[in-house]
């Protein structure tokens, strides 16, 4: 029966679960905000330079524009579809976006999962599907157009190459996900060449020929297209690589324990699935080694640099997971020769990893006060854009928690994101809305009133005397302030 249920179902199933995260979290982090600027710059300034978000607010570091135009040409017929039909507003496009990202993902996974089911059969192919789906952080960045997603991409792609014996291939999407996206990932592809070349699978004199031929042509692309776009020669890559390693400035984001990855970040990503790896490991030691190898090792050496995030071990997931699903599909072939209640364990597990998804889900909802709050900005000025000259002024925090250029749905407004302005001077006053940070409002309290306010996730609180006895604590986040001077009696109550 395992090995009965269709493809196409097995590749929509994914893709559903991604599709209903971004519907539910539309917005985006700053993390995300250069990618998804970029995106909207292409779509919408197209060759209009001047106007691009990235040389205003260029970041620490440059990234690379292949993504965002690659992204903006598959999502350009909806896009111009919806514009000319109002279908939404706008900010329907960054919808639309993130859904063509998300099957992008899911498309590349599918392939895998395909490789899968032809090397190690259908009932492992199956359950790396409800493995996949049941957990939280893989699906839910699946939509997320960070450099890590691009790169997650092809590293799919790379993984069903080398299931397939496809290396040459393997060679060339490496390439690609490294010179452009993430030069991590010389770690863990890097291990799997090691491993085929031990094993007489790949020769040396072709590995270095083909990673050769393909690198220059690689390397040339992103810095022609980029050189363009940032205005002077880069490979924004480079940079980065520059920036982590010899500079060692990422830790200036913060620092976490050399273990972290190990006793946080993976067990939220595989969740209570993951008692199934030692499991896989006892009954196929060779291949579930194989397997797991490269990913747990490529995570081990990434955690020597102190600034850890889980987004930067994404890609270690979908082969943790084919681990996994070898051990559940080992218990459900045998489950005759097994206690009774081996399957259940394996179901049961699927439904626990689910439960703690729609929990992580509902705090996530709570994670982007600044996109609720811009949005309903717009929606209770809606009948009162031609009102006067108005202007927003965007604060970090609210930048930096879902404001994006694909919420700017006014284009008679003069939006400013603008940094290290005072809090009493004469440009500060001058704006109709602020958008900041809940404590900062006092400063405003002579020229600006609180219009709206939004709150966002502040921890979790145990209450015994309710189900569930966890509860998602919130506290005030952002504020809309208006101009005492302008929209008299405009009020808007509190959102919770």
């Amino acid at each position: 029966m395992m090995g009965s249920l269709p493809s196409p179902l097995l590749d929509l199933l994914p893709l559903a679960v991604c599709w209903l995260y971004l519907l539910l979290c539309p917005y985006t982090k700053v993390e995300e905000s250069f990618n998804l600027q970029a995106t909207h710059d292409v779509l919408y300034h197209c060759t209009d330079l001047a106007k691009y978000d990235h040389l205003e607010f260029p970041g620490v570091v440059p990234r690379t524009f292949i993504g965002p135009l690659a992204l903006s040409a598959l999502s350009f017929p909806m896009v111009t579809l919806a514009k000319h039909t109002n279908v939404g507003s706008k900010f329907t496009s960054q919808i639309l976006v993130r859904a063509v990202l998300g099957g992008m993902v899911c498309g590349a996974f599918a392939l895998f999962r395909r490789a899968v089911q032809r090397k190690l059969g259908g009932p492992v192919a199956i359950f790396l599907t409800l493995t996949t789906c049941s957990q939280f952080h893989f699906l839910f960045y699946a939509s997320r157009p960070l450099p890590n997603t691009f790169a997650l991409i092809l590293a799919l792609l790379c993984f069903r190459c080398w299931l397939l014996g496809q290396h040459t291939l393997f060679i060339c999407l490496s390439g690609a996900a490294i010179v452009w996206f993430r030069f991590e990932l010389s770690i863990l592809l890097g291990i799997i060449v090691i491993m085929e070349l031990l094993n007489g699978r790949m020769t040396v004199w072709r590995t270095v020929m083909t990673t050769l031929s393909a690198a220059v042509p690689l390397l040339a692309l992103t810095v022609l297209v980029d050189s363009v776009l940032w205005r002077r020669w880069v490979w924004p890559e480079g940079e980065v690589l520059w920036f982590n390693t010899v500079k060692n400035k990422s830790h200036l984001w913060g620092t976490l324990p050399f273990l972290w990855y190990f006793y946080s970040a993976l067990p939220r990503c595989l969740l209570f699935t993951s008692l199934f790896i030692p499991w896989a490991i006892i009954r196929d030691k060779r291949r579930a080694l194989t397997l797991a190898a490269p990913a747990l090792t490529f995570v081990l050496v990434y955690s020597l640099l102190p600034h850890k995030e889980l987004r930067f071990i994404v890609y270690a997931i979908p082969l943790l997971n084919l681990v996994i699903a070898m051990g559940m599909a080992n218990i459900w072939l045998n489950r005759s020769k097994l206690p009774h209640f081996a399957p259940l364990l394996v179901l049961s597990t699927l439904c626990l990893s689910l439960g703690a998804s729609l929990c992580l889900l509902a705090i996530s909802r709570h994670n982007y006060p600044g996109g609720v709050a811009f949005t309903r900005l717009h929606e209770l000025m809606a009948d009162r854009t031609g009102s006067g000259d108005i202007k927003v002024h965007i604060g970090v925090e609210a930048a930096m928690t879902g404001v994006s250029r694909f919420g700017e749905l006014e284009p008679n407004w003069n939006y400013s994101k603008l940094e290290g302005l005072e809090a009493n001077s004469t440009e500060m006053a001058s704006f109709t809305f602020l958008l900041i940070s809940a404590p900062d409002h006092t400063h405003y309290k002579d020229t600006h009133e609180v219009l709206l306010s939004v709150e966002g996730f502040s921890g979790l609180s145990i209450n015994t005397h309710h189900f569930p006895p966890v509860k998602i604590s919130l506290q005030e986040k952002i504020l809309v302030l208006v101009r005492k001077t302008d929209f008299k009696g405009l009020r808007c109550p509190t959102e919770h």
